[in-house]
């Protein structure tokens, strides 16, 4: 009854819930080639805005379904119900994924029994191509997602494109959204989720982080005034964690937060890798190494990450300390060497220049 539109491409990030990471890119990129009808699909409580040029349409809605079914193109960073519907061959799936390097076991790797291998199965059938940030994840995240490893695209992840330009622009909008004084530095504070009823990080048990002194640490080692910023992951309660902290976590999208920051501190959280493509100074604080792997087994040990893995904050305040950039720099570029990186900030590009060749065969 209803014919697919070959120019017509839908996406959304984390089932409908945000306007960021690659399909807020991917989103951006089409429209500003004039060549797609580009539609992104958000819940009614999002109160992320997108561009006019994109249209917004209400998420599991008929017309979200009615798009999905006629379009050439539907994009998605985490499957939800959209990795389950039944497409036609002529469309285009694509699946950017959320974590663009293996730093944590997924999918067939850890979800063992034969529903969730089925429903793994099932949904990865129906990509085209999957992106990936690097060699490694590519060999890893084929098994364990049920994708056969010919419909990965190495290009590096479009959301961090944004990493590889001049941040001035995007400085000046983040500074000014969160009252920021001009000539301040800023260390971002991004902690992965954790499992359970209880998702805030202030209230798991573990070791917290000693905000005060971290910023006192970092001005005595790197010199000027900095301000701490905490972001919770998407899935947390985005309760702040101290007095003096900026909360972030209401900002949807962390690649921007990353372009400003002069520092990161996360812990198990594949923006690590995102955040280190800017070759900036990072920490990670793990007070709960052990307990965080008996329920997410690692896929690579910790020692080879692109930063040091600091267990307290007596650890972690001697580490930033004692830093040394041309040691710092070393681990980051064996990191990515290891790993087969693949992010160079052309990944928008190089998947719009894929999608217009199917268009134009299409056509």
């Amino acid at each position: 009854m209803f014919r697919i539109k070959n120019n017509k491409v839908v996406l959304q990030a984390y089932n409908g819930r945000l306007y960021t990471c690659s399909p807020k890119y991917i989103a951006e990129g089409l429209s500003n080639t004039k060549r797609y009808d580009v539609y992104y699909a958000l819940r009614d409580d999002s109160k992320d805005k997108i561009p006019e040029s994109i249209k917004r349409i209400k998420y599991r809605s008929f017309m979200h379904f009615y798009h999905l079914m006629t379009a050439g193109y539907v994009i998605f960073n985490s499957s939800g119900i959209t990795g389950f519907l039944p497409y036609r061959k002529s469309q285009v799936i694509i699946q950017t994924w959320h974590g663009g390097y293996s730093f944590k076991v997924i999918g067939n790797d850890i979800f063992t029994d034969e529903k969730s291998r089925k429903n793994r199965s099932l949904s990865g059938s129906i990509i085209t191509y999957f992106l990936s940030g690097s060699k490694l994840a590519t060999e890893q995240h084929s098994p364990a997602m049920s994708v056969a490893k010919e419909k990965f695209l190495n290009i590096g992840l479009p959301r961090n494109d944004i990493l590889f330009r001049d941040h001035s622009e995007i400085k000046k909008k983040v500074y000014e959204y969160f009252s920021i004084g001009e000539g301040t530095h800023l260390v971002l504070y991004a902690p992965t989720y954790r499992d359970g009823p209880v998702r805030s990080m202030t209230e798991y048990g573990l070791e917290s982080i000693d905000d005060n002194a971290v910023v006192k640490a970092l001005e005595e080692r790197f010199g000027g005034r900095f301000v701490f910023m905490y972001k919770a992951h998407h899935d947390m309660i985005p309760t702040n964690i101290g007095d003096n902290c900026i909360n972030a976590s209401s900002y949807s999208d962390i690649q921007e937060l990353m372009c400003v920051a002069d520092v990161i501190i996360t812990d198990y959280s594949s923006c690590m890798a995102d955040f280190a493509l800017q070759r900036k100074p990072g920490f990670l604080f793990t007070p709960d190494l052990r307990e965080y792997e008996s329920v997410h087994p690692l896929s690579m040990n910790p020692e080879r990450w692109p930063y040091q893995v600091l267990c307290d904050n007596n650890e972690l305040l001697a580490a930033i300390r004692n830093y040394d950039e041309a040691s710092g720099l070393q681990k980051i570029e064996s990191f990515f060497t290891e790993i087969g990186n693949c992010d160079v900030g052309n990944a928008v590009n190089s998947l719009i220049q894929i999608m217009d060749k199917h268009l134009n065969g299409a056509e």
